[in-house]
This record gives structure tokens, sequence and C-alpha cells, in this order.
């Protein structure tokens, strides 16, 4: 079911300590991001971006030589 995929995500994002997104007194770069860095640290993240890639069909996977590519890939 897709709302239990999502609800795993919010789960672990429930346990975040007090992290920042941005550092003050900096330029925004979201690769400087705490709370990013710890989202990332989190298998259940990376499961769920897959997973939210996979369904909107942007990727495909062929079986011949069991890869996946973006559907606008065409060698270049």
């Amino acid at each position: 079911m897709p709302g239990e995929k999502r609800s795993k995500l919010l789960k672990v994002a429930k346990k975040m300590p007090p992290l920042k997104h941005s550092i003050p007194e900096e330029d925004f770069n979201i690769q400087h991001s705490e709370v990013l860095m710890w989202l990332f640290q989190n298998p259940e993240t990376w499961n769920y971006i897959w997973n939210n890639i996979k369904q909107t069909g942007v990727v495909k996977f062929d079986f011949e030589t069991k890869t996946w590519r973006g559907v606008d890939y065409h060698g270049d």
C-alpha cells in the first residue's frame, strides 16, 4: 500500500534530533544541510526516494542488460 512506504519515512523523521537546514551567516548550500545528512543516513530515506522515482515512470528496467536507466537516456 503506498501510504505505508510514506509513513515509514515519516516515522524516521519523527526521531530526528535538532539540526540545521541552513547555516547562519552562510549562503544556503543544500549539501551542507544537517537535516538532509541525517535523513540520508537512514536506509528508509533511500528506499522512499527510489520507490517514488520508479513509480513516476521516469526510469525503466532493461531485462536484457539487468540495468535501470532514465527514459530519456539515449547513450549520450
